[in-house]
């Protein structure tokens, strides 16, 4: 699932040649569009990376390691379904943010990312290992970027994508903890 996401976001990126063709038009965020039937706009503004800072490859660069680093983490630890689910929930939450704040034309998967950083960082406190791909350094560093966006210390970022991303996967993380420890307390069946 990780290197399938990964593969569709670098080859959207180049078939679209970074947002600047007519395809872009097909798979950016219209609320009337999905309203209309388009159900696939509501996820695919995920897969658009755009030119950022004059270097075309920067914005697709950076969200595909993020990507492929965390997502790799869920998906070995917790499985391809999950990380799916993961995934469809931070997308759907994200974009319809962006969507909200930024019209039609925002895109990329770091809302997702945003989403795995929140989910691996609290659930390194159930799952050590977890805190070894996030640390705490590298969660307050996160949300400094984050905030930079918002403060416009670094221009054209969806600062309020990233944000709900972020309290997608800080939720998604909560509601799993809470549930795996709500059926800790009931006996267990033996296998005899």
């Amino acid at each position: 699932m990780t290197w399938l996401i990964l593969v569709t976001c670098v080859a959207t990126a180049l078939a679209t040649w970074f947002g600047s063709n007519s395809l872009t038009n097909w798979l950016r965020w219209s609320s009337e569009d999905i309203v209309a039937g388009q159900w696939w706009r509501a996820i695919t503004p995920v897969f658009l990376h755009f030119n950022v800072f004059n270097a075309i490859f920067i914005h697709v660069l950076f969200n595909c390691l993020g990507w492929l680093m965390l997502g790799g983490v869920i998906e070995s630890h917790e499985g391809s379904r999950h990380l799916l689910l993961l995934f469809l929930l931070s997308a759907l939450v994200s974009n319809t943010v962006g969507g909200y704040f930024y019209g039609s034309y925002f895109g990329g998967i770091s809302g997702v990312c945003f989403a795995l950083i929140g989910y691996v960082w609290l659930r390194g406190f159930d799952e050590p290992e977890y805190h070894r791909v996030i640390p705490p350094s590298l969660f307050y560093a996160s949300l400094i970027y984050m905030f930079a966006g918002f403060f416009q210390i670094i221009h054209g970022m969806a600062d309020w994508v990233h944000a709900s991303g972020l309290a997608t996967g800080l939720l998604a993380a909560s509601l799993l903890m809470l549930t795996r420890r709500r059926w800790r307390w009931l006996p267990q069946r033996s296998s005899e």
